[in-house]
């Protein structure tokens, strides 16, 4: 009896003290998910949610259970030690280290399934020319940018499985459509990031294309706009270690694993110096200011997070540049600053969301 009591004194002791000690212990490391979403919050009970309640529970244990980042950091590394794999239904374990997207449109994307039908491009090409036409009348141009998926841009470090089409997908057969029937400018990055590989243009860990790629794209912007790049090799680029990327995160690979680098630009019109006037402080919206540049207007980014790499390029060649996140963008902005230049960034999983966007970039009467 006295052994069988200890044994049951063992088991709560197992089970009581990760929550016990997490108190004490708790780090930084243990704060958020590092997984792009926020914390399960507890649900409330009533009627009308009595079915999903458990389920919710579920959630929030799973969420706030003690030492949970680090059991799943342990977690990957096992996996990654013994299967070279990470362990998430949302991510593409590719060669090399490099990981690759499965949410969104990004798979369908790469494989061509998911294109356009003939009235959605003629309705796609007409509102664009309808929004460009209209700010053109007020003195503005506007340039449409498609920013490629990672999964067609590095194909060759995709799994052995996944075999580019024969056929258009969605972006290629948008973007040679509106070059038939619209006269918007279209700046496409996809060929030269796709076909030169002397710089590494994507985060090995990450959705992202990083700064290299956002000097060359800002300088296909300066020429739509009619002014004068600086080519890339003109400039520096070194690549330094950097901590795991979203997609790493999405398993909680350990910083200690991770293979991957950053681009960092560096003598680019050293002379001009850049201020930011004002910035939310998510870094949504951003007012920036530039002395000495050498284009006197001011030029607007509608973006999502691909749009942060133009950062690199685009404020020290404009006198004026404005960054609205999609998300966070309000029409009247762009009566407040009325842009000279107005850029409308997308990456290609989200061309879905096209229609929406030019809603609002539909300047007001």
């Amino acid at each position: 009896m006295k052994r069988t009591h200890i044994m049951i004194a063992v088991f709560f002791a197992c089970i009581l003290s990760p929550n016990l000690l997490f108190p004490i212990l708790k780090t930084t490391a243990d704060e958020g998910t590092g997984e792009n979403r926020s914390l399960a919050a507890f649900p409330t009970l009533s009627l009308e949610t009595i079915d999903t309640f458990p389920s919710g529970v579920e959630d929030w244990i799973n969420d706030h259970a003690a030492f949970r980042n680090r059991f799943l950091s342990l977690n990957a590394r096992l996996n990654l030690s013994l299967f070279q794999f990470g362990d998430s239904q949302d991510v593409i374990t590719g060669k090399d280290g490099w990981y690759f997207y499965t949410l969104g449109s990004s798979v369908e994307d790469f494989l061509g399934t998911n294109r356009f039908s003939a009235g959605e491009l003629q309705m796609l090409a007409h509102k664009l020319q309808t929004v460009h036409d209209a700010w053109k009348e007020k003195g503005t141009e506007f340039i449409f940018l498609c920013a490629p998926n990672k999964e067609g841009v590095c194909s060759e470090f995709l799994p052995d499985g996944f075999t580019a089409p024969d056929g258009p997908t969605r972006r290629s057969e948008l973007l040679d459509y509106l070059e038939i029937h619209t006269n918007v400018p279209v700046v496409n990055p996809y060929p030269e990031l796709k076909n030169r590989r002397d710089y590494q243009w994507y985060f090995k860990t990450d959705t992202h294309w990083n700064d290299a790629a956002g000097f060359l794209v800002s300088g296909q912007i300066i020429d739509a706009a009619g002014g004068t790049s600086t080519p890339i090799e003109d400039v520096t680029v070194t690549y330094e270690p950097r901590d795991p990327g979203d997609l790493a995160n999405l398993f909680h690979m350990p910083e200690s694993m991770c293979d991957d680098t950053k681009a960092d630009v560096s003598g680019y019109r050293n002379n001009v110096t850049i201020h930011y006037d004002s910035a939310s402080d998510d870094g949504n919206i951003a007012h920036i200011s530039a002395d000495q540049a050498p284009d006197p207007r001011r030029i607007t980014i509608y973006r999502d997070s691909f749009g942060t790499a133009l950062l690199v390029g685009l404020p020290k060649y404009f006198a004026y540049t404005d960054f609205y996140h999609w998300q966070a963008f309000e029409p009247e902005f762009l009566n407040e600053n009325k842009p000279d230049v107005l850029v409308y960034e997308v990456v290609e999983r989200d061309l879905g969301r096209m229609m929406e966007d030019l809603e609002k970039l539909m300047p007001n009467q």
